[in-house]
Parts: C-alpha cells; structure tokens; sequence
C-alpha cells in the first residue's frame, strides 16, 4: 500500500473541511513527510474528543481514541496533547470545532 504523507493528508482534511462547514483550522504544523497526526473535535457543548492515526495489525490506518473515555473536557483533551507534543515535536495538531463532532479525515 503506498502511504500517503502526513502534510497531504492534512491538507486534503482542511479542504474537505471546508467545503463542508466544518470548522477545522491546523493548531500545530507537523513534519510534512511522516508527522503523527492528532484531532482534537470540540463538540460546542463541553466534550472534546481526540484521536490519533493509528496503524492495524492489517496496514490499514484507523483513527483511535487516545483518552480514557470518548469524551473528556477541555482541560484534560488539552493536557493530553501538550504531554503527546512534548514527547512528539513533529506531529500535527488538528482543531475541529463542530456540533456533530465531525472528523474531517474519515471522508478521505
């Protein structure tokens, strides 16, 4: 399977995004090539969500919630992402502000 970079990828969520009202803005620029990529989705009514990509045992990407629940607030969703920056200097960071708690990147 030819794997697509990071920095295409998220480009290509950023249009979908928008031409589907999505609010959705890059927080963090990762490295182009192979940077992580995490989504972070505000559902506007406390609960935020994040993801990461993730490969399966298949070589399929899958997007994987790396909280302890699916929901947490704000505080622990934002904690989470300065300790996987910390660790990760290359990853992307993907703002999704949207009622539907859509993510941009399961459309691709």
């Amino acid at each position: 399977m030819t794997r697509v970079k990071s920095g295409i990828l998220v480009s290509a969520a950023l249009r979908h995004a928008s031409a589907n009202f999505i609010d959705c803005v890059l927080a963090r620029r990762g490295d182009a090539d192979a940077g992580a990529i995490f989504v972070h989705i505000d559902a506007l009514d406390g609960r935020h969500k994040l993801l990461a990509r993730s490969l399966d045992f298949d070589g399929n990407y899958a997007w994987q919630i790396i909280t302890s629940t699916e929901w947490v607030d704000g505080e622990t969703a934002a904690s989470r992402l300065a300790a996987e920056t910390k660790m990760d200097h290359d990853a992307f960071i993907i703002a999704v502000t949207d009622a539907k708690a859509r993510n941009p990147f399961d459309a691709l």
